[in-house]
């Protein structure tokens, strides 16, 4: 059984497609399937169901595909300890942009800390930065905590903190000079508001955003999944949104006045790693518990 066998089988695994996992891995579907061949071969039992042009883990696959990412970690952290003095080490994390926008600088000061640490962060939504780490395919994933109700056994979770949604609105917005509002008065100014959730990635429609009444329908004049976009709508004082508090904060915009209604919602934010993470992960994760 080969290290880098157990490696291109979790790709496999992720990718359920010998073709796709062939084009991330820069070989030849053949060149993959020769590979499986031989790690089935060295434990004598298949890990693959074929579900048309799927692959799809067997019961034999799904017990492997744990103690091949332990397996793994524990070659690239050797591997790491060895040439310490010479290489660095490349932690990548996936994660929702909206929430590598708060905390890519908080893992950045922490890993700042070990000069052989270097950070790649792969945006992805939140689903699809649990299949990676699950894939062995990055080191860490940040997600909220709907994807954490149901984690595997060898997936370890740390709480880094929260974020508050709530209704944001520029210097120049008319609700600027009011002190309090109602949802009635609410609802006749215009939103900007995104079609896709851009924790999960699903296209939910316009109330994905967080809005908490939805019984009650909003202005939107601008439907925007690129938040860079959306906040520079509100800024110029034309659109109300909701956005993360620490956006808010960043952007300078400002919060709604007082309303009858409470309409901001708070979400825990978490980091998966696996149980079995190396030893520098291990303390950059102890590092993030302790700051």
């Amino acid at each position: 059984m080969e290290i880098a066998d157990l490696h291109k089988f979790l790709v496999i695994a992720q990718q359920q497609s010998l073709q796709k996992a062939a084009q991330l891995l820069d070989t030849s579907p053949s060149a993959l399937s020769k590979s499986l061949k031989r790690l089935e071969s060295s434990l004598q039992v298949k890990l693959f169901d074929r579900v048309g042009k799927s692959l799809r883990l067997n019961e034999h696959g799904a017990m492997l595909q744990p103690r091949a990412v332990a397996l793994t970690n524990l070659a690239e952290d050797t591997k790491a300890q060895l040439k310490q003095g010479s290489k660095a080490i490349n932690c990548v994390v996936a994660a929702p942009s909206i929430l590598q926008f708060k905390w890519a600088s908080v893992l950045a000061r922490q890993s700042n800390t070990n000069k052989h640490i270097t950070l790649t962060f792969d945006t992805q939504y939140e689903s699809n930065a649990l299949h990676k780490l699950l894939a062995g395919e990055v080191d860490l994933a940040i997600v909220t905590g709907e994807v954490v109700k149901n984690l595997p056994n060898d997936i370890q979770l740390t709480e880094l903190g929260k974020l508050t949604m709530q209704i944001a609105m520029g210097q120049s917005h008319p609700l600027r000079k009011q002190t309090s509002t109602s949802l009635k008065q609410l609802v006749n100014y215009s939103f900007a508001a995104p079609d896709t959730s851009p924790f999960c990635g699903e296209q939910r429609g316009v109330g994905c955003d967080g809005w908490l009444a939805p019984n009650i329908a909003r202005n939107i004049k601008w439907v925007v999944n690129d938040y860079a976009v959306l906040g520079q709508l509100v800024k110029s004082g034309l659109a109300l949104a909701y956005l993360p508090d620490y956006i808010v904060r960043e952007w300078q915009l400002f919060e709604l006045p007082k309303c009858s209604e409470n309409l901001e919602y708070t979400e825990h934010v978490y980091i998966l790693s696996h149980k079995s993470a190396p030893r520098w992960l291990s303390q950059l994760l102890q590092d993030l518990r302790t700051d």
